[in-house]
């Protein structure tokens, strides 16, 4: 099966080719995120496709180290207030997480995306970018967010995968971190103020990076609607961009995935 949609957000000289559809779940901490994917994924395989569920990548070799120091050392604190110890500490962080992000899209994403016909990623990848236009807006407030996510662009365009469907679950930022405080979710302490002075922040260039891409992006008010209402929800979204009917609900729900690959 080929790939619905266009790669015309990625230049010709870019890095590899794809064959799969790319599909990933995009929202704050708290979402809904993996039980959203793995829904999918089970609807796909239901209905004869070959499908892969992402949810980490690697967690070996230097990658595998890079992603441990970025968890358990992060430069940008998780406590107090959060932010920096130094100044150009936010550009650093920038460049080591795209670093790591690189490496996924290059030898987890792409491979997957030349064996399977559909690929599903559950953390998102316009979350990484709005990540760092987070940070290095918190570095710099008089930074100008398009003239930076326009440089960030820039920057991953040689190895980017955008989605052919990004699938934006729109949960008003209050309402996620409880849902994350409720289930230990999203890195570092759900509950602590850093993440409540930095959620707003990260919400909000979240959205100017969706904003970016409106015929990729296809939104889904989350609310108080039930797992399964969102979820027939983004499988409608996903049977539409596709052309295809898929099954109308799913036989059981899964909130967690194991990290990796998987069917």
């Amino acid at each position: 099966m080929h790939a619905v949609g266009t790669a015309g957000d990625r230049p010709s000289w870019a890095l590899g080719q794809r064959n799969g559809v790319l599909v990933t779940v995009e929202g704050v901490w708290g979402a809904g995120k993996t039980t959203v994917a793995h829904d999918l994924g089970q609807r796909l395989e239901a209905a004869g496709f070959a499908v892969a569920v992402l949810h980490n990548g690697p967690t070996h070799g230097a990658v595998g180290r890079l992603s441990q120091f970025l968890e358990t050392a992060p430069l940008r604190s998780r406590t107090g207030v959060g932010g920096y110890d130094a100044s150009h500490h936010a550009t650093v962080d920038v460049l080591l997480r795209l670093c790591r992000e690189a490496h996924h899209h290059r030898t987890c994403y792409r491979p997957a995306l030349a064996e399977r016909d559909v690929v599903i990623i559950d953390r998102g990848v316009y979350a990484k970018l709005a990540y760092a236009l987070a940070v290095l807006a918190e570095a710099d407030p008089d930074v100008n967010l398009d003239s930076t996510l326009q440089l960030l662009h820039t920057i991953v365009a040689p190895w980017f995968l955008h989605p052919d469907l990004a699938i934006h679950l729109d949960t008003p930022w209050p309402l996620a971190r409880e849902r994350a405080i409720a289930r230990g979710h999203g890195g570092g302490n759900p509950a602590a103020v850093e993440r409540l002075l930095f959620l707003p922040r990260y919400d909000a260039a979240y959205r100017h990076v969706l904003a970016a891409h409106p015929d990729r992006v296809r939104r889904i008010h989350v609310g108080l609607r039930e797992p399964a209402a969102v979820a027939d929800a983004a499988v409608a979204a996903l049977a539409d961009r596709l052309g295809v009917a898929l099954p109308a609900a799913s036989t059981s729900r899964h909130p967690d995935v194991p990290t990796g690959l998987g069917k």
